[in-house]
């Protein structure tokens, strides 16, 4: 009995580490979903990646698509993230809960936690393909200095001076 229950708050205790990894993931790459009100301008840090980099209008709207691409994307696996933990609560939630049933959950779970974390993997890849070997060391030098919290994470789409949305730019 004891030992099923420290099997019960290990699972519990993986389920709300993935939530808060996932959360985590989000508040970093995750999009703008409407929040934030469209006549409120984005923050300087969001301002300055189109500075620092010294991006051409082209590669800012090929990173806003990205971003677009990336969007949609973590969209569906964040959807597939929330279902996999009500079923996984309902199969803790039962008399008798199913180990077989919990692990094939967990390993589902993990599975589309790594599909979110290569998607923002993929995302990076591709604007740094975008960029010149100049743009691309600074552009590095930036995510580093993220990594390491010394900057708050910036967030695309790229807007023009003002706020204002650069042209052609589909949402």
């Amino acid at each position: 009995m004891r030992r099923d229950f420290l099997r019960l708050v290990f699972m519990l205790s993986i389920a709300l580490n993935l939530g808060v990894l996932g959360m985590a993931a989000y508040r970093q790459y995750g999009a703008d979903d409407g929040r934030r009100p469209p006549s409120q301008p984005m923050s300087k840090p969001a301002l300055s990646l189109r500075e620092e980099l010294k991006l051409t209008d082209e590669q800012a709207r090929t990173f806003t698509q990205l971003r677009g691409a990336l969007h949609e994307r973590v969209q569906v696996l964040r959807g597939t993230m929330r279902q996999r933990r009500r079923d996984f609560f309902e199969i803790v939630a039962t008399p008798s809960p199913d180990r077989d049933a919990i692990d094939t959950l967990l390993r589902e779970m993990n599975r589309t936690q790594f599909d979110m974390e290569r998607a923002v993997a993929d995302y990076l890849l591709a604007q740094i393909r975008q960029l010149t070997p100049e743009q691309r060391v600074a552009f590095v030098e930036s995510m580093v200095r993220q990594a390491n919290m010394e900057e708050e994470p910036r967030r695309l789409p790229l807007l023009g001076p003002g706020g204002a949305r650069l042209p052609d730019e589909r949402r």
